[in-house]
């Protein structure tokens, strides 16, 4: 017999109290960069933020990092071929947010990845000089790049069957 688990909640600065369970935790054995002490986080995202979701800190939510898929930014975006299996892995790019929208940018260079299986985290560091650290982010890009990321949506819930 399965046990509950119970929904535990955080208060993150900003965006109020989360609940999640156990099973909704990645883990980062090494961290991300700059936040190597903190390992476990929590994905969340709502209709209100779409396409822009939340990656937690769960020891410390103060440290919160807004993330996108990187088919919003650049349509045509390749991560290695390891990890090019989206029923598995799901990449995200971190958004550095600034009050002047024009100053909005992206990191194409190290996305983060999400392995649904294992609930395991990384950041990736991709090789080469064809990502940038400092994408800029132009709204325009994201409402041109909803019909691909729906695609892939639509792709990666057609795999899990």
């Amino acid at each position: 017999m399965r046990s509950k688990q119970q929904a535990r909640s955080i208060q993150v600065p900003g965006l109020g109290s989360i609940r999640f369970q156990q099973k909704h935790i990645f883990t980062f054995p090494t961290g991300i960069i700059g936040f190597e002490h903190l390992k476990r986080y929590v994905l969340i995202s709502s209709p209100e933020l779409h396409p822009l979701r939340w990656l937690i800190a769960v020891e410390e939510p103060s440290i919160a990092f807004p993330v996108l898929l990187p088919w919003y930014v650049l349509p045509h975006y390749e991560l290695p071929s390891e990890y090019s299996d989206l029923s598995t892995c799901v990449p995200l790019v971190i958004v550095t947010l600034a009050q002047d929208p024009a100053q909005i940018v992206v990191n194409l260079k190290a996305p983060i990845l999400l392995n649904l299986r294992t609930r395991q985290g990384q950041q990736l560091i991709l090789p080469g000089d064809r990502y940038s650290a400092t994408h800029p982010l132009v709204s325009v890009q994201l409402a041109e790049q909803g019909d691909h990321v729906s695609a892939v949506s639509k792709s990666r819930r057609r795999n899990r069957h």
